[in-house]
């Protein structure tokens, strides 16, 4: 009983993570940016919480970065601004909290208890997000190079 409560508090947790995530802003710009931009790009040089960022994206994030900075300039606030220079820059926010919030998501690591083949003890296996899926991708690509299709489910 207490492991079905426990599997269920961890469903919840793994089912809310994209909400919270979404709901706590990496960059907000009601509040001043100059700290929030030099804490992201601290975080992105540190390569530690944005680990799974494709170079591409990386690029798109500095440049919108630098493009807040740019709009913002000294006073950093965005009230101040003409309207489609507010638009310019929350259409900025919006894509580096999409990718960033998206990299932290693949950076989480997740742990697992699997029985490797030809053992019965189980070992703890931790790997990111990003790192299953790419295991799963080659396996997918092996499978298809092989020749070896879905085993068929036999009732």
């Amino acid at each position: 009983m207490q492991r079905i409560a426990i599997a269920i508090g961890l469903i919840g947790l793994v089912a809310l993570g994209p909400l919270r995530a979404s709901a706590n802003p990496v960059i907000d710009t009601t509040r001043p940016t100059a700290a929030q931009i030099e804490r992201i790009q601290a975080e992105l040089a540190g390569h530690k919480i944005y680990s799974e960022l494709k170079p591409a994206d990386h690029a798109q994030v500095v440049n919108a970065l630098s493009r807040i900075q740019e709009k913002l300039g000294s006073d950093g606030v965005l009230s101040g601004l003409h309207p489609a220079a507010q638009a310019d820059v929350v259409n900025d926010q919006e894509l580096v909290n999409t990718l960033l919030a998206k990299a932290r998501a693949d950076s989480r690591l997740v742990c697992r208890r699997e029985v490797p083949t030809g053992s019965n003890r189980p070992q703890t296996i931790c790997m990111t997000v990003a790192e299953r899926a790419a295991a799963r991708e080659r396996s997918m690509d092996v499978m298809r190079k092989t020749g070896i299709s879905r085993p068929e489910i036999i009732h």
